[in-house]
């Protein structure tokens, strides 16, 4: 699924929310401020699962990461 253009996680910027709250008929603000949210929340349950295989304790580092690189990049 693309974000604003961008089908690559690592890339999506959050130019490419703006640009998806633009598609999706969203305030750009509300998007602004909510996907920096979503990213914590996200980042804090993280924590609250139980991995007991290599190959999810891999995805859920990932997950970790696009997340914070998403909640830092709205913070810059």
């Amino acid at each position: 699924m693309k974000i604003g253009g961008e089908y690559s996680s690592e890339k999506v910027l959050p130019g490419n929310f703006e640009k998806l709250a633009e598609e999706a008929g969203l305030a750009k603000p509300l998007v602004k401020s909510r996907v920096p949210e979503l990213a914590e929340l996200v980042i804090g349950n993280l924590e609250k699962v139980e991995i007991a295989n290599p190959v999810a304790e891999g995805v859920v580092a990932l997950i970790r990461k696009r997340s914070e690189q998403t909640r830092d990049s709205f913070r810059a």
